[in-house]
C-alpha cells in the first residue's frame, strides 16, 4: 500500500497511524470489493512473534498492523522507531458502530463464548441507532462446521467481519479464510466481544491512559492472565532492552 507509513520496532512493521486515521481507512476500505486483512500488536503479540513463525507472517502479509498496546509504543519510541499512539478498539468501538451505521455498513461479530458476540451485537445495537448485524457467531467450533459458517459470512452481507478468538488463533484462522470470505475489511479484535457483552470489566480511563490497563486486567484474572502478564511482561522488556543493544 502506497499511503502506508510504517515503523519497524522488533522488525516488524506497524504502521504509524492515529486513531481517526485508523477509522477513516477501515470505513473507506469497508466500501470497496477487496478483502483486507486487519491486525494488531501489544507486549503478548511481540512475544508470540518470537516464537510462532507462521503467527509473525501473517503479521507482516497484513494491510494494517496498529499498536493496541501502549507497552509497544513505549518500546517503539526507545528502539528509535516511533508510533504516534495506543490505538485500542476497546476505547473508540461505539464510535466506530457509529460510523458504520451512518455509512450502511454491516458488521459479521465471530468469536468468543457461546452466545457473546451475539450478545455484544445487540448491546451495540440498542447503543446505535441503525446499526446493522450481518451476523454472530461464538468462536467455539468443529474443523467440519467451517465450510457453512463460510457460506453463511459470503452470503450475509458484511462490509466488515469482526474475530474474536484470541492471538493467535484468530489471525491464523481469519487469514486462512478471509479471501473465501470475500468481505471488504477482516479485523482480528480479540477479546472486543467479552467487553461489550458485559462480560468483563474494562480498566477506568486514567489506569488506560496511565498504560496500566494489563494490571487491572491481571487483578480481575489472576488465574488465567498471570503468565502472560508477570513472566510475559518481563520477557518483552528484556526483548525491548536487547534489541536497543544489538538491533536483533
Amino acid at each position: 500500500m502506497s499511503d502506508r507509513i510504517l515503523r519497524h520496532p522488533f522488525q516488524i512493521p506497524v504502521d504509524a497511524i492515529n486513531t481517526g486515521e485508523l477509522l477513516n481507512r477501515v470505513i473507506g476500505w469497508a466500501k470497496t470489493s477487496h478483502p483486507r486483512f486487519i491486525t494488531y500488536l501489544n507486549a503478548h503479540c511481540i512475544n508470540i512473534c518470537f516464537r510462532d513463525p507462521a503467527y509473525l507472517e501473517i503479521v507482516r502479509s497484513s494491510d494494517l498492523v496498529y499498536a493496541d498496546g501502549q507497552a509497544v509504543v513505549w518500546a517503539s519510541r526507545f528502539l528509535k522507531s516511533p508510533l504516534p499512539e495506543r490505538v485500542n478498539a476497546g476505547d473508540f468501538f461505539l464510535r466506530f458502530c457509529r460510523l458504520c451505521s451512518s455509512e450502511d455498513l454491516p458488521v459479521y461479530f465471530l468469536g468468543s463464548y457461546p452466545g457473546v458476540a451475539a450478545r455484544a451485537a445487540e448491546h451495540i445495537r440498542e447503543k446505535v441507532k441503525g446499526f446493522r448485524i450481518a451476523g454472530a457467531r461464538c468462536g467455539f467450533f468443529s474443523p467440519d462446521e467451517i465450510p457453512a459458517i463460510t457460506s453463511e459470512i459470503k452470503e450475509s452481507g458484511a462490509a466488515i467481519i469482526l474475530v474474536g478468538m484470541g492471538v493467535p488463533l484468530q489471525e491464523k484462522f481469519a487469514y486462512q479464510h478471509f479471501r473465501e470470505w470475500n468481505v471488504p475489511v477482516t479485523w482480528c479484535v480479540g477479546a472486543l466481544f467479552e467487553y461489550y457483552a458485559g462480560l468483563t470489566p474494562r480498566a477506568p480511563v486514567w489506569i488506560r491512559k496511565a498504560g496500566m490497563e494489563w494490571l487491572f486486567r491481571l487483578l480481575c484474572e489472576p488465574r488465567r492472565l498471570w503468565r502472560r502478564y508477570i513472566p510475559g511482561n518481563l520477557s518483552f522488556i528484556y526483548k525491548t532492552l536487547r534489541f536497543r543493544l544489538t538491533g536483533k
